[in-house]
C-alpha cells in the first residue's frame, strides 16, 4: 500500500523555520501546518491551494523536496 508522506517538518528544519514562521509568510494556518508537520496525523485529505501557497513561501520547485509516495506493509 502507498500513503503520501509529507516532508514538512524536515523542509522547516533544512530552512531554518519555524512552523509560526511559515505560516505568517504563507497565510497558512498555524494549527495546519502543525498537522502536516506530525507524523501522527492522519492526512485523508491535503488541500492542493493550501501547499502550493506552503511551496511559493519555501521556494519549492519540485512538489517532491514537499511529498512523496512511500511504501507500507
Amino acid at each position: 500500500m502507498l500513503i503520501l508522506n509529507i516532508k514538512l517538518k524536515e523542509v522547516l528544519k533544512k530552512n531554518g523555520m519555524t512552523q509560526m514562521q511559515l505560516s505568517e509568510k504563507s497565510g497558512v494556518n498555524q494549527a495546519r501546518i502543525s498537522q502536516l508537520c506530525s507524523p501522527k496525523t492522519k492526512r485523508k485529505e491535503v488541500n492542493l491551494e493550501m501547499l502550493e501557497k506552503i511551496a511559493l513561501a519555501l521556494n519549492i520547485k519540485d512538489i517532491s523536496e514537499l511529498m512523496q509516495f512511500e511504501e507500507v506493509n
